[in-house]
């Protein structure tokens, strides 16, 4: 009998095989204790008792064979670790991808002379090259720092934001600009700009002004974009000067031009020794003069001091702008500075308004008036607007320690949907404010009440929302209820987030 024919040789070495396969170990904890259990309980050559192990320890007939308990340490898991066959396979794949990159080239041993070795292996003349000596040699990288050191800092760096070629996902636009300060010879080919379509002419600008310093192009530009602007151009490049230059404020969207010209504004007039006076004429109330420092002020910057002179509280739906007095009907740019106005009287009205209308002389009153005549009662009749039915004519009657809604009896209406009357405490009101102005003459105003900011939307003529918002407005300000306060804070919470998310676009 040969040992393929003994079954317990065989059985041992296909488990022996398992054992050292396997890398996990599994085999061997599960397979050597069914070995040993198989030697309990098969008597050998009767020199060894079946109750007794290898060791001699004695082995009880209850103990029963059992699965191996998994501990948290052994490696199972999803991912089962390869075993060495698997791994020494991976190498020799490897090994063999890489032999494949080599060429083999037999050599074949014959007789061959010297000469026959020295075409073979033929020597090289290397030439010698005089290098630099390692202390003088500038990598790269070093040669465009110091170039960059030397050239300066962009100063319209800011503007590189709105550049388009370095943003995904968002509309741009094209344009070609031709430059107008450039040399005869290359004013005929423009500098091709990429721009958010978000972004307004004077961001547009400030790129032109970016694009133009990067690319090191002469003559310099100055420093202040506010001494250049766009407009119209043809396709050679010549400018239309029928038309006047793009509003600095206007977003670009809003164009469709492709050509545009990049054209330097006429210096302002020299400043005189003294500083200048500036006069703002009220219609039917005076005027004011102002001594300004520096004609670059901005004309925003006049029109605040009018209204803090003349203490206006700017609303939504009456606010106030500027005109050249020899101009009647054309608002001015506020985003433009005094001196390139070419002039130091101005005039102001209301927007939406001309200068012999009254509402402007009604809304210069004082302060300390309207506070002794807020907390006086007084009744308007106004619509409280509805959302699902008609709109209600009612009493809102305001004093400075209650509002009172009081619904005009109408016989038509139903008793469903009829309108009951509410008072509210003057405390517990949180804002009242104006929501739109109408091209009919009618405005919607809003009260705001109770700390969950419930609110009635009513709607009236200008003249008498405008007196309801600002009769309730100075109420609220001089009893400066914890609901008042709550709501200013939120108010402001909103502003700040607004503007800081705008900052971030």
């Amino acid at each position: 009998m040969t040992m393929m024919d003994d079954k317990d040789f065989l059985i041992k070495h296909i488990r022996n095989a398992f054992i050292t396969s396997d890398d996990t170990g599994m085999c061997e904890m599960i397979i050597e204790p069914d070995d040993v259990e198989k030697s309990r309980t098969s008597p050998s050559d009767g020199t060894v008792p079946s109750s007794l192990s290898d060791t001699g320890i004695d082995s009880s007939d209850t103990d029963m064979p059992h699965s191996y308990d998994i501990q948290p340490e052994m490696d199972y898991g999803a991912h089962r670790r390869r075993s060495n066959t698997a791994q020494r396979l991976e190498r020799m794949k490897k090994e063999k991808r890489n032999q494949t990159k080599i060429k083999h080239i037999p050599w074949r041993t014959v007789p061959e002379t010297t000469d026959d070795k020295g075409r073979y292996f033929e020597k090289k003349h290397i030439a010698n090259v005089d290098r630099e000596p390692k202390s003088n040699m500038v990598s790269l990288l070093s040669h465009q720092l110091d170039e960059a050191d030397i050239m300066g800092e962009n100063p319209f760096k800011e503007y590189v934001r709105f550049d388009g070629k370095a943003t995904i996902g968002l509309p741009t636009k094209k344009i070609d600009i031709f430059l107008t300060m450039a040399e005869p010879e290359d004013r005929p080919y423009p500098l091709t700009i990429v721009c958010l379509a978000s972004a307004k002419i004077q961001d547009l600008i400030g790129l032109i002004c970016w694009q133009y310093t990067q690319e090191d192009r002469e003559p310099l530009l100055n420093e202040n974009r506010e001494m250049y602007c766009l407009r119209i151009a043809e396709d050679d490049g010549e400018v239309d000067i029928d038309f006047p230059s793009l509003d600095n404020r206007e977003p670009l969207s809003k164009f469709g031009f492709n050509k545009l010209a990049l054209v330097e504004r006429e210096a302002p007039p020299s400043s005189p020794k003294t500083s200048p006076v500036v006069t703002v004429n009220i219609p039917n109330r005076g005027f004011n003069k102002f001594q300004i420092n520096s004609p670059s002020i901005l004309m925003k910057e006049i029109l605040q001091k009018v209204i803090k002179r003349r203490k206006v509280k700017q609303r939504q739906g009456l606010k106030y702008n500027l005109e050249k007095q020899e101009e009647p009907g054309i608002a001015v740019d506020l985003e433009a500075p005094l001196g390139f106005m070419n002039t130091l009287e101005f005039c102001l009205v209301r927007e939406n308004s001309t200068r012999g209308e009254m509402e402007i002389e009604e809304s210069f009153t004082s302060d300390m008036a309207r506070s002794l005549t807020s907390h006086q009662y007084k009744s308007y009749i106004v619509y409280m607007v509805h959302k699902w039915r008609a709109n209600i004519e009612v009493h809102l009657g305001i004093s400075g320690e209650k509002v009172e809604i009081d619904p005009i009896s109408s016989k038509s209406s139903s008793k469903l949907f009829r309108q009951r009357a509410v008072t509210y405490d003057a405390d517990s009101i949180a804002a009242c404010d104006m929501l739109e102005e109408k091209s009919t003459g009618r405005c919607l105003f809003r009260l705001t009440y109770s700390s969950d900011y419930k609110h009635h939307d009513f709607e009236a003529d200008l003249e008498t929302a405008t007196e309801v918002v600002e009769k309730i407005n100075n109420i609220l300000e001089l009893r400066l209820s914890p609901i008042r306060k709550e709501h200013v804070a939120h108010r402001d919470r909103r502003s700040h987030r607004k503007r800081d998310s705008l900052k971030l676009s």
